[in-house]
């Protein structure tokens, strides 16, 4: 009987965080939400992008071809490429990347919420901690900023995979009996998503480590841990090491201080106090907590002064942490004295994705501390008082679409020749090559074919088709012949003259280069089919994916027959 009632009240819970999860995707299907607006454009021109590069090179879709006027662009280079495959697949059944964008996140709010809840629950044992905990992280407003207002799609689909990764860390130094490997489940999808968020949570994971101090030396305990970071390296290869070959190749504009933000910028750009507690100026985005929350981190002088062992420690941790985070989004922490490096943030409010996180817990705690008897029916009656909180914050922060059904609508990827500006498909243009980047003129008015850049040649039978070129091309007497191809200059390319592989170069223009030899005839092929180092973290990535998941079902069914056979020695005992 009592295993029927956990079965029925779990799945009463995963209703609660379903139909949570539905109601905070209403103004995505119902209401004329700006999916464009901010960074949304940009996620969904990458993953229609990214379909039309898959079809060019399967294995290696790193490339978009139309982008940068017809020259190239590339997002999953630099940048993880996870969400974008999701609203890929979705886009691929729906046939309209807005629809598939929608249901991501849909899918996204309801992750969230589930893996709070089990982390939660993991942590406390108690059940409705753990469903009010994953109700106030699904509706803690800066989560809800990223999803409406500013379409942030790869922060927002992390706060799907932190819980996942204190999970982990909680299950290696708190709990053996639990799955010893969330924590590289949780990191690799966080690498594989969001550079940005993968450091901040690596921060506080880091801190959370040395919580269980005195396990630091416990061989168990190192031993599964470095075995997850190991993991988490291994089979994120195929997207970092690539990643460091871009910086090591070339000068990106990416890479250059100052691109994305410098410290004086980044410290400029935190919140005013007042705005953790209300949005007063118009079109200013909703960075306060929200009435709920305050309401109930008020109780948390209470709660420190009646909870104890072991929660204690975690909820003191937590509290800690949920300051420490939210001060840090504001202007009065010192970034502009951290340097450049810190810079790449951009937005110190970014950190209120950890507040977000850590207050949540607190808050759910606070309330079962100071509830007496509290139960599911106080969890429904706080989630409907703090819908209604989200409700009056974004009211009038929900902007109307530009009328525009899909993507294929809109002209992507095409600079105008301006030395500013912010393009559908690839953003500032941030990951060109540093000279294509600082002369977008020449890049708006180039020509699609090849360019003799030195010496005298004769180009026949030139054929470009998306990442693939051909031609036959004749030198004459000058000792070198320089040639520019219509590509940007990214690692991967291929180039062949009569079979035979040629060295590729940046061209001062920052367009792909190779050389000729004196009166030379070939015929010249190009394509993208990925480069040595590619090939070679891919399999990389694939072999230790498939032994990560081996070792977890052997894990999982050890763990199982442990629980048996505990079971048997204590009917034993008790018979």
């Amino acid at each position: 009987m009592d295993k029927k009632k956990k079965i029925n009240r779990k799945l009463i819970d995963i209703i609660v965080i379903l139909a949570v999860s539905l109601f905070l995707s209403i103004p995505l299907f119902y209401s004329k939400l700006d999916v464009y607006r901010d960074d949304g454009i940009q996620h969904i021109a990458r993953a229609w992008g990214t379909v039309q590069s898959m079809k060019e090179s399967l294995f290696f879709p790193n490339v978009i071809p139309s982008f940068s006027n017809n020259f190239g662009y590339s997002w999953n280079l630099f940048y993880g490429p996870l969400s974008t495959y999701g609203i890929a697949f979705f886009g691929l059944i729906a046939k309209n990347y807005i629809v598939a964008y929608k249901i991501f996140c849909f899918i996204c709010m309801f992750l969230s919420g589930l893996f709070m809840y089990y982390f939660v629950k993991k942590l406390t044992k108690i059940r409705d901690i753990a469903l009010l905990s994953a109700v106030l992280y699904m509706l803690f407003p800066y989560h809800l900023t990223d999803l409406y207002i500013r379409n942030a799609l790869g922060e927002y689909t992390s706060f799907v995979f932190i819980p996942i990764v204190f999970h982990g860390i909680y299950n290696i130094f708190f709990d053996e009996k639990g799955n010893q490997f969330y924590l590289a489940i949780g990191a690799i999808c966080l690498i594989l998503t969001h550079n940005l968020s993968t450091i901040i949570v690596a921060l506080f994971s880091i801190a959370y480590v040395c919580l269980r101090f005195e396990k630091i030396t416990d061989k168990k305990c190192i031993k599964m841990l470095l075995l997850n970071v190991i993991f988490i390296l291994l089979i994120t290869s195929c997207f970092w090491l690539p990643m460091l070959q871009t910086r090591a190749l070339t000068n990106y504009e990416v890479y250059n201080d100052g691109m994305m933000s410098t410290p004086e910028a980044t410290a400029s750009r935190g919140l005013r106090l007042k705005q953790l507690f209300i949005t007063l100026d118009e079109g200013e985005f909703p960075f306060e907590l929200g009435f709920n929350i305050i309401a109930m981190l008020v109780f948390s002088a209470i709660a420190l002064k009646i909870i104890t062992k072991p929660l204690r420690e975690h909820y003191i941790f937590f509290l800690i942490c949920g300051a420490i985070s939210m001060f840090m989004a504001t202007k009065y922490f010192p970034w502009k004295y951290l340097g450049n490096g810190v810079s790449y943030i951009q937005f110190p409010w970014r950190m209120l994705m950890m507040t977000a996180f850590f207050i949540s817990i607190v808050c759910a705690i606070n309330m079962y501390l100071i509830i007496r008897k509290f139960n599911i029916k106080d969890v429904i009656f706080i989630s409907v008082i703090s819908i209604f909180c989200v409700i009056i914050i974004f009211d009038t922060q929900i902007m109307g679409n530009v009328g525009i059904q899909n993507i294929e609508d809109i002209k992507l990827g095409q600079f105008s020749g301006k030395e500013y500006e912010t393009v559908a498909g690839v953003g500032k243009g941030e990951y060109l090559t540093h000279n294509a980047y600082k002369d977008k003129f020449y890049v708006a008015t180039r020509e699609d074919n090849i360019y003799v850049l030195e010496g005298k040649a004769v180009v026949e039978e030139e054929k470009k088709d998306g990442l693939k070129y051909s031609a036959k091309i004749k030198t004459f007497d000058k000792e070198i012949t320089v040639f520019e191809l219509p590509y940007i200059y990214y690692p991967g390319y291929q180039i062949r003259a009569d079979g035979i592989k040629v060295q590729s170069f940046e061209t001062e223009n920052g367009f792909l280069g190779f050389v000729m030899g004196k009166n030379d005839n070939a015929s010249i092929s190009v394509c993208y089919e990925g480069n040595t180092l590619m090939k070679i973290s891919l399999i990389i990535s694939i072999v230790s994916l498939i032994a990560f998941i081996i070792i977890n079902i052997k894990h999982i069914k050890n763990n199982k027959e442990i629980i048996v056979v505990k079971k048997i020695e204590n009917n034993n005992s008790e018979g």
